[in-house]
């Protein structure tokens, strides 16, 4: 009786190299270009809209009004107007730094929609870390 070897089954083809794949890589491509065509103009009017915060920041009048640093707790006050012709928000960066200068603590704080002309008080506190009998508060920067 003579052997016979098993057929071979012939080879499939990959999806890739199908229609349906060419297909598929053709669409998504097309649909990829539409995406990032349709999401520029967004991506452009944020970045302008960024600077255009970064300009109405320059409408704020930001003071600390007091500050206290003693023991283990700093405290500062604040004020901040608006001299804009829209309501505005603000984000205030705080530092505490002790008489020789050196940075106790920093704070954020955040001031919401001050009408034009407005002024708007506020207060932050810390605890320090390490104790001191006098220091400064600084607003360092506003955003």
């Amino acid at each position: 009786m003579p052997f016979y070897p098993a057929p071979v089954p012939p080879k499939r083809k990959s999806f890739w190299s199908s229609t349906g794949g060419i297909l598929t890589i053709v669409f998504g491509s097309l649909a990829l270009v539409v995406v990032v065509v349709l999401c520029t103009p967004l991506v452009l009017l944020a970045v302008i809209g960024d600077r255009g915060d970064r300009a109405a920041v320059s409408k704020m009048e930001v003071r600390v009004t007091s500050c206290e640093v003693f023991g283990s707790v700093a405290k500062v006050g604040f004020s901040v107007k608006n001299i804009g012709d829209q309501t505005r928000s603000a984000t205030l960066k705080i530092e505490y730094r002790d008489s020789a200068g050196a940075r106790l603590d920093t704070t954020t704080s955040y001031v919401r929609n001050v009408a034009p002309g407005d002024t708007v008080r506020g207060e932050e506190s810390t605890i320090l870390d390490v104790p001191t009998t006098s220091g400064r508060c600084k607003i360092v920067e506003v955003s």
